[in-house]
């Protein structure tokens, strides 16, 4: 559960900004997570007040979450599909020799203060 790390990192980041800013106060914090990375975005909303705690520029901050699907190009036959969706394997011609496009990525997308 490599959740806790990356959540931790994200606000401090966030923090830091605000503060080197004289930021009072964030409001939101929306954080793209791809559907490959592995993350279980469930464990970010049950942990963020944890994380946040005596923070004062974080106190009533809401967090959202965007998932990014995890999108792949198959190299065979040009599909376009969706990994988890189906497993890996192309829907069209059944090949796993793809190219992943999109969904590995951990991002702090927006930031409203």
């Amino acid at each position: 559960m490599h959740e806790i790390g990356v959540l931790t990192q994200a606000v401090k980041l966030v923090e830091q900004i605000a503060l080197e800013n004289q930021i009072s106060r964030v409001k939101i914090i929306t954080l793209e997570v791809g559907e490959l990375t592995g993350y279980l975005p469930v464990f970010f909303e049950k942990y963020f007040p944890i994380v946040t705690e005596g923070m004062p520029v974080m106190e009533h901050a809401e967090l959202h979450i965007q998932i990014v699907s995890g999108e792949a190009l198959c190299n065979d036959c040009n599909a376009l599909f969706n990994v988890m969706k189906h497993a890996g394997i192309c829907p069209a011609c059944r090949s796993g020799n793809k190219k992943i496009l999109g969904g590995l990525d951990f991002v702090v997308k927006e930031v409203v203060f």
